[in-house]
């Protein structure tokens, strides 16, 4: 679907994150999928920060 046709709240959705959302979580709400997904990021983010803070005190 081009930029144009797609609705407003959809355009932060890629054409293959729309796809992995049909497919994967097939009638959930998308923003709690999304949230979740975000949450996990930055989860992982926060522990790769932390673990480069303690490699850098430890040199």
């Amino acid at each position: 679907m081009s930029p144009q046709r797609r609705p407003q709240a959809r355009q932060l959705l890629t054409v293959q994150s729309e796809r992995i959302l049909a497919t994967c979580y097939p009638g959930q709400v998308r923003a709690a999928v999304i949230e979740r997904a975000l949450r996990r990021m930055v989860a992982a983010d926060m522990r790769e920060a932390r673990k480069a803070l303690r490699e850098g005190e430890s040199s």
